[in-house]
């Protein structure tokens, strides 16, 4: 049997960013930029950018919606083993407005018909997820962020079509009034919760509606991403922005309210990179003032239960798929470890031959982060072994894909970890989460190969 000795690196859950759109280039600065690339090269940039997440250690992902359903095929290429990338859930085409935030992406509805339809246009399409921009935008010229798109009615009819098909549904809220909106139409994840009033963001707060919020079990995906990280202090000084004084402000008051968090950075939008998580990550810190651990839990445990992954994903526990890293040192003290990840056992251990993976010319399969087990049999489904693990069961539970694909720093079948089954499950992420390498790869317990 073969082992491996990490005698003091330390082994985490694989990062989850809740909040991505693989289709944005994020060097282009406007929608118009956006749609003159030619579809093709985008497919081709969405694999790409695939690639890279993985590469950055994050193994799952939430698309929060394009225009032609690219990112779908990503997914399903990922799940067949052809490309190199996270598992991705997709949301499709948001609803919107016929000229609101993203009306460009085709997903424009006002009748209770429309809602209807384009909600089983998503489904028609195997979108995991349904996505609406309750509220206006920044990315979208003439939308105003703080202003409503939908009254409540019409959020219960979204939420509605979308409960029939078993989907669960993410809203884009940056004002007040749309976040409430989406809150009591039952809505599963609010993205931003930026509380803006007519003087920005963080201005019109209303803690009575937080409480709301953490009552209800919404999850905040608060989209904090590396671009938050310059803006902390002024230009060449020490001296904290407004914009860090407002809304490390909001995001403290949320928490303090028992809001829960899930990672998400908003990847795609101008200036900000889809394998820039950690960035994110570290920003998220400051800015919430939250301790490592929890930022963690944010882009593992927490993400995996909101989004309705974690019977795959989000704990290093038997019967979960293999998605994990290996560090140099402890995320529990220094976050920024999370991007320097032991990447030579995933050269050392892979006897895969390149040939027998499909990538982008820019990212060659010799990638050392980004190793992968052919799919030589239909459904194969590399998992830790051990005890059966419990979990959320995601509403589209029916026809849940199977992930072909193991995880970063990969090694292989026969080095997966042994059952960690003696301490029980919960849905908190403990820090024995974050399992020093040092305690469970001794010769007594050598790591072993799939359950299938």
């Amino acid at each position: 049997m073969e082992s491996v000795d990490l005698s003091g690196r330390v082994i985490v859950p694989g990062l989850i960013d809740a909040h991505v759109h693989l289709e944005l280039d994020p060097a282009l600065r406007s929608p118009k930029e956006q749609l003159e690339v030619p579809r093709e090269l985008r497919r081709r940039a969405m694999a790409r950018r695939a690639g890279q997440m993985l590469a950055a250690g994050i193994t799952t992902a939430r698309d929060c919606g394009g225009g032609f359903h690219g990112e779908h095929a990503v997914r399903d290429a990922v799940t067949r083993g052809e490309l190199i990338g996270p598992r991705l859930l997709c949301c499709g085409q948001p609803l919107t407005t016929p000229d609101g935030h993203c009306a460009f992406w085709g997903g424009g509805v006002t009748t209770r018909v429309e809602i209807d339809r384009m909600v089983a246009l998503q489904v028609e399409a195997e979108s995991d997820w349904i996505k609406v921009m309750a509220t206006g935008g920044v990315f979208t010229p003439g939308s105003r962020a703080r202003d409503a798109q939908f009254d409540l009615s019409k959020m219960l009819s979204i939420v509605e079509a979308a409960g029939r098909e078993e989907r669960f549904v993410g809203a884009h809220c940056h004002g007040t009034e749309g976040i409430a909106n989406a809150v009591r139409a039952g809505v599963r994840t609010i993205e931003h919760a930026s509380f803006a009033g007519p003087d920005g963001f963080g201005t019109a707060v209303d803690t009575s509606l937080m409480r709301e919020m953490a009552e209800r079990e919404v999850w905040v995906s608060p989209t904090v991403n590396g671009g938050w990280g310059r803006r902390i202090h002024k230009r060449d000084s020490e001296e904290k922005t407004d914009f860090f004084l407002r809304m490390s402000q909001l995001l403290q008051t949320q928490r303090d309210h028992g809001i829960s968090f899930i990672a998400s950075t908003d990847a795609g939008i101008p200036g900000i990179e889809h394998h820039a998580l950690v960035a994110g990550l570290e920003a998220f810190e400051i800015f919430a003032g939250l301790r490592p651990v929890d930022v963690l839990r944010s882009a593992t445990e927490e993400a995996a239960v909101a989004l309705g992954v974690a019977n795959e994903t989000g704990r290093i526990a038997p019967g979960l798929s293999a998605d994990f890293l290996v560090l140099e040192g402890d995320p529990l003290k220094d976050l920024s470890v999370l991007s320097r990840m032991l990447c030579e056992l995933a050269c050392e251990r892979s006897s895969m031959p390149p040939s027998q993976v499909r990538t982008d010319s820019e990212l060659p399969s010799t990638h050392p982060l980004c190793v992968r087990w052919p799919n030589a049999k239909s459904g194969f489904r590399p998992r830790l072994t051990g005890a059966g693990a419990g979990g959320f069961t995601s509403g589209t539970a029916k026809r849940r894909r199977i992930f072909s694909y193991a995880c970063l720093s990969y090694f292989r079948p026969s080095v997966i970890m042994e059952s960690l089954s003696s301490r029980p499950q919960t849905r908190g992420f403990r820090e024995s989460s974050i399992t020093h390498s040092s305690q469970v790869l001794r010769r007594s317990r050598f790591l072993r190969g799939f359950d299938l």
